[in-house]
């Protein structure tokens, strides 16, 4: 019994306890709502609106899965000022007139294809393949000067004369070969016609020809081998008749034998040395002529080695060739100075003209009519181009260690791009390229046509290069450029023009449009261009979203935003 009272008792007094402790949370509860609603301007219920938050996320869970509502703090801002059931999203509610107004323009968000690019610094260089430092070949003096920078030049055209005692000197053995070679042609010209009427005359007097038959027939010019062979033909004649004489004589019993014998010995002595004289003289004409010939060759081959030296200091064919003609003309100059010398006027240009007249007629050019220009060769423009370098002055003694003239061809030019290590091995050979600079070079396109194969080892980089065609000399060597390399043509899933996205609370987002209105949906971006960007997540395919405009549908959320609690406008 006194256990059943103890129970009651007990019961009774947590009963109490418990209604006391409800009382007692009530009246706490009541205190801090008036204290939420007292109007204080510096606090923005966050607590509360987080406890809110925390009541929600039950309810809303299943939007916030499929991505279509997306919950930020600003959200209960917008909840508070609007109180709409959809109070966690950041969405902007206008009437179709008022988007007309903003000229709001909408699009269904589906895949598409991105160029992607990444944009490098340059520089327009030369054509390195059509760029020439002009060094003289030889050591000397300059004399002459007629090219100067930014002149237009053709291929061939003189820039300057320099006068070298080197120069001089190879051109006068040059001409002594030439000479030389002059005279062993007339030598062998001689031999060969030597040789010719002696082998004519050793035919006829094969066939024991009279002797006043043979003198008329041989007038041609042998040298001593005429008069050689008349004579020991003269004598085997007379040696011959002699033997013939004495043997009839011997057979009729008039003369002796000794004279006999005397005149056959002297006979059979005669005859061999005719048969030794003519096979002396066939063997001697065809000796000088072999030697008249080699001589002839070994000259020739003299001849072309002064000449490639000519070539080697920097003369040309035509340039030879006038030398040669001047080798041919040596009383040219001689015959040329007495004419000038029938004008007593030094400085009639009448003259001058009628001598340098002559001198072109003569076939010799006149840069090589005055002895004391001989030793002065040119230096040419070796192509097309300009004038980018002169480092020459009239009277300076230049040396072959150092340019005195660069020409470079202008009409291509080279794009010499950096291309920084992350980045390389999405360049190769073939991609396009757009060109552009902040100068006055204009937009261009353009291909890879080269990429180094190596790094730089101090900046990191590597080059690559495009070849522009520059006939209209639109581009200038020295000039920076920035270009944009094409180094993908992607097939997203999700592509969007980049003028739809908008940074609302440091968050990217798109405006997709809704039941609701235009809501801002937070996505994640991928690869981009100026255009276009790739939508990642966050947007799925065949929703509205806002392609023009959308500024002022974050300008409309920013000022909600900041209608409701003061400082969260963005």
């Amino acid at each position: 019994m006194k256990s059943k009272k103890l129970i009651i008792i007990i019961a009774v007094v947590l009963g109490v306890c418990l209604l006391g402790y409800v009382a007692t949370r009530n009246a706490s509860h009541d205190e801090h709502e008036g204290h939420d609603h007292s109007g204080t301007s510096g606090n923005h219920g966050e607590p509360q609106a987080h406890a809110e938050h925390e009541g929600h996320d039950e309810d809303e869970g299943h939007a916030g899965h499929e991505g279509e509502d997306v919950t930020t703090k600003d959200a209960h801002a917008i909840m508070e000022t609007e109180h709409e059931p959809h109070d966690t999203e950041l969405v902007v509610q206008l009437s179709k007139e008022d988007a007309k107004r903003f000229g709001i323009e909408v699009g269904t968000a589906g895949a598409g294809k991105l160029d992607v690019y990444i944009t490098v610094p340059g520089e327009i260089t030369f054509n390195t393949n059509k760029l020439a430092h002009l060094v003289p070949t030889v050591s000397g003096i300059v004399r002459q000067v007629t090219g100067n920078i930014g002149d237009t030049v053709t291929a061939g055209e003189i820039l300057t004369w320099i006068e070298s005692t080197e120069v001089g000197g190879a051109k006068l053995d040059y001409l002594s070969k030439l000479s030389e070679m002059s005279c062993c042609s007339i030598e062998l010209t001689r031999v060969q016609e030597i040789h010719d009427n002696t082998l004519k005359m050793l035919e006829i007097l094969k066939d024991s020809p009279s002797l006043e038959a043979l003198l008329k027939t041989s007038d041609s010019a042998m040298g001593m081998n005429r008069s050689r062979l008349i004579s020991s033909y003269s004598e085997f004649i007379f040696a011959r008749e002699t033997h013939l004489r004495e043997k009839d004589l011997y057979e009729k019993k008039i003369t002796s034998k000794d004279d006999f014998l005397r005149a056959q010995l002297a006979f059979k002595k005669t005859d061999a040395e005719y048969i030794a004289t003519k096979d002396s003289i066939a063997f001697e004409i065809k000796r000088d002529l072999l030697e008249a010939k080699q001589t002839r060759q070994i000259l020739e081959l003299q001849v072309q080695a002064a000449e490639r030296l000519l070539y080697l200091h920097g003369l040309t064919a035509k340039d030879v060739k006038d030398l040669s003609a001047l080798a041919k003309n040596q009383n040219f100059l001689a015959k040329a100075k007495e004419e000038e010398e029938e004008c007593d006027d030094p400085n009639c240009k009448g003259c001058q003209a009628e001598a340098a007249a002559k001198r072109q007629e003569s076939g010799v050019a006149d840069i090589w009519t005055a002895n004391e220009k001989l030793a002065w060769y040119p230096i040419r423009s070796p192509f097309n181009g300009t004038i980018i370098e002169k480092h020459i002055v009239l009277g300076e003694l230049v040396g072959t260690d150092s340019a005195v003239y660069s020409v470079a061809d202008l009409s291509s030019v080279w794009i010499d791009l950096q291309i920084h290590q992350k980045n390389i091995d999405m360049v190769r050979k073939g991609q396009k390229v757009v060109i552009s600079s902040k100068s006055s070079v204009p937009k261009t396109k353009g291909i890879i046509d080269y990429v180094e194969p190596v790094i730089d080892k101090k900046t990191r980089t590597s080059l690559a290069r495009v070849i522009l065609d520059n006939t209209s000399r639109r581009f200038r060597p020295g000039t920076f450029i920035t270009a944009e390399i094409l180094v993908e043509n992607r097939n997203a899933k999700m592509v969007v023009s980049k003028d739809t996205l908008q940074d609302v609370d440091d968050t990217t987002c798109v405006f997709v449009q809704s039941d609701h209105g235009f809501e801002a949906r937070p996505v994640t971006v991928g690869w981009s261009n100026k255009s276009k960007v790739e939508i990642i997540s966050g947007l799925r395919a065949g929703e509205k979203v806002v392609t023009k405009n959308s500024f002022r549908l974050k300008a409309e959320l920013e000022k909600a935003v900041g209608g409701g609690h003061a400082g969260h406008g963005h």
